[in-house]
C-alpha cells in the first residue's frame, strides 16, 4: 500500500508540474485509474493488480482527454486575435482570415486602417 500512495504522489506532482496538455491528462488519468483500480481490485482480493490495470487504462483514456482539450485550447486563441483602434483605442476581435495589410473599419467611432503587423 505504501508503494502505491508513494506511486500516486509521484504522479500528482508530474500532473501539477506544468506539462502539455496531453501529459497533464495522462498522468490525472493515470491517478484516477489507479484510485479505482485498487478500490475496484480490493474487492476482487488484489488491489495492486486493480491499481495496474486501472493506471495503465486511465494513462490511455486521460492521454486521449487531454489530446482533445490541446486543440480546442489553440483554437480559442486563434479566434480571440484583435488590435486597438489607432483613433478611439477601441480594443476590437479580428476573424481569423485578417492579416497585414487588410483595411479594417472600427466599429465604434468608424475610421478605417490599415493592419499591419508588429
Amino acid at each position: 500500500m505504501r508503494t502505491l500512495a508513494s506511486l500516486m504522489a509521484t504522479m500528482m506532482v508530474a500532473t501539477l508540474l506544468g506539462c502539455t496538455p496531453r501529459e497533464e491528462g495522462a498522468a490525472g488519468g493515470a491517478v484516477m485509474g489507479a484510485l479505482l483500480g485498487a478500490v475496484v481490485g480490493n474487492q476482487t482480493g488484489d488491489s495492486r493488480e486493480g491499481a495496474a490495470i486501472g493506471a495503465v487504462a486511465g494513462t490511455i483514456v486521460g492521454y486521449h482527454i487531454g489530446k482533445a482539450q490541446e486543440g480546442s485550447q489553440s483554437r480559442v486563441v486563434a479566434d480571440r486575435l484583435s488590435v486597438d483602434c489607432p483613433y478611439c483605442s477601441y480594443n476590437m476581435g479580428l476573424p481569423s482570415s485578417a492579416g497585414p495589410g487588410d483595411i479594417i473599419e472600427c466599429p465604434n467611432c468608424h475610421n478605417e486602417f490599415v493592419l499591419r503587423a508588429h
